[in-house]
């Protein structure tokens, strides 16, 4: 299916680009079949897009237009038609019932026209996604909420104060100073959290920078793909080390090694960008997460985990069993493979049972609400539901983007009988696409369940399990 659908792709493309190449340079079809030595019947079945056409035949045909070989069947085209065919499809378009067998006709007669939707339509997309993004942040950032409580407080002492003085005429003179002095202190105090106010919704205008210490630490993470090569090189040293099977005391002894050997490549990591950690809370939660990161380094070599990882087709409990560690570090791991065709994009997310992220090593992809908690049709929810058991989901966004997401809920606290269990769960996401290539990979007629990135962020409209109104109604 797949090979047909691009065989009819690049056909769409070059037939009506050659039928508007000739019309404009005035050959007739009889002439131009004449030169490259094929019947006009035949060069009309090309032109129409009836006939596939490459080889030796392209080639005479682009000379005789005066046209490099590239410019008939070329990348850049194949990119706009899925581009274009994507667009076609999206939930939101649907009533409009787009031509989508017309695609490369619009390419091939209208390429300015082609390029300025797919232009506009990825701008869109930016422009929903950064929404969102804010919308996310200043509903529920702590940060915010916090300073404008303050705010508001601080605007009742002095309410307060300035009614006593105008209500109350029979007040002291030095009751009327100490009101005074109430209304000074507290203008000045509201004065400091405006301004921090102030300069912190300044680095909301900028998409790019940072505005927490978790954002920091996932942006240090985000810059280097998740990937620290001095880290990995240091780490390679002493991987060879680890004799013990054991999973506990292979962990304990690469801790150990890191704490000892490591500190100051993960000081210098840091160090290094101080441009995106600012803040003192961001270097420790930064330290921590490198930390964990060295862990994971030492205990599976990238070299040794790449290749196992291919051979057991990404299997995260495979890959645990193989390298004496938890299924947590794995998933974890994944997301430092380096990017390849064949190499899957994997995202990382772990929910507490309060349904927080209180981990995330994201999908440029795939739209995670930072402040809040995520759809709760995710099965990185639903996991908990069934501990210590690898759980699939297809899953279909509002945006018509597709996703499988791999979860498994695992215990942190004590053990023994009558102790309360207190679950966590570990989830990998992967596009659909790249799904193909891992165990993980859904079967065409598996069930597609629709979600969203969150309720506030959803315009699913009749989801019965929402529970906040969406962003644009």
């Amino acid at each position: 299916m797949e090979q047909r659908t691009e065989s009819n792709r690049d056909r769409s493309i070059v037939g009506t680009r050659i039928r508007r190449q000739r019309r404009e340079l005035g050959i007739s079809q009889t002439e131009l079949a004449r030169r490259v030595g094929i019947s006009a019947s035949y060069m009309n079945l090309i032109e129409w897009n009836k006939r596939q056409i490459a080889g030796s035949l392209l080639r005479k045909i682009a000379e005789s237009l005066d046209l490099d070989l590239a410019e008939l069947d070329g990348a850049a085209e194949n990119r706009l038609f899925d581009a274009l065919n994507e667009i076609a499809h999206l939930p939101s378009l649907a009533p409009l019932d787009i031509e989508d067998n017309q695609t490369g006709e619009l390419i091939g007669r209208f390429p300015g026209w082609a390029r300025g939707i797919a232009a506009l339509a990825r701008s869109e997309q930016e422009a929903t996604s950064l929404a969102q993004t804010l919308s996310d942040r200043l509903s529920n950032d702590p940060f915010l909420g916090e300073t404008v409580h303050r705010m508001l407080t601080r605007i009742a002492a002095v309410r307060s104060a300035a009614e006593i003085l105008t209500e109350y005429k029979d007040t002291t003179a030095e009751e009327r100073e100490r009101f005074y002095a109430i209304i000074d202190e507290e203008s000045r105090v509201l004065s400091d959290v405006g301004e921090a106010l102030a300069a912190y919704l300044d680095k909301v205008d900028e998409p790019n920078r940072t505005l927490t210490p978790l954002d920091e630490v996932e942006a240090l993470f985000d810059v280097n793909a998740n990937r620290f090569e001095d880290i990995e090189t240091a780490a390679s040293a002493f991987s060879q080390s680890l004799t013990d099977p054991h999973t506990v005391s292979r962990q304990s002894m690469a801790r150990a090694m890191v704490d000892e050997h490591l500190q100051p490549v993960i000081a210098a990591t840091i160090a290094q960008h101080v441009q995106i950690i600012e803040t003192s809370t961001a270097r420790v939660r930064a330290q921590r997460a490198l930390i964990d990161y060295a862990v994971g380094a030492i205990l599976m070599p990238l070299p040794a985990f790449q290749h196992q990882a291919e051979l057991l087709k990404y299997d995260v409990e495979a890959l645990a069993d193989a390298f004496s560690v938890d299924i947590d570090a794995v998933c974890q791991r994944l997301t430092a493979l380096p990017a390849s065709i064949s190499t899957p994009r994997f995202g990382y997310y772990r929910a507490n049972a309060a349904g927080a992220l209180i981990k995330q090593v994201g999908l440029d992809s795939l739209s995670i609400p930072r402040y809040a908690p995520a759809c709760p049709l995710w099965v990185l929810y639903r996991a908990q539901q069934s501990p210590e058991a690898v759980i699939r989901q297809r899953a279909i966004f509002p945006s018509g983007e597709r996703f499988v997401f791999v979860a498994r809920a695992r215990n942190t606290g004590p053990t023994g009988f009558g102790k309360p269990r207190q679950y966590v769960t570990d989830m990998i996401a992967m596009p659909e696409n790249d799904a193909r290539h891992t165990v993980y990979a859904p079967d065409p007629t598996a069930l597609v369940e629709e979600v969203g990135p969150s309720c506030r962020l959803c315009p699913r409209p009749n989801c019965v399990h929402r529970v906040e109104d969406p962003l644009a109604d």
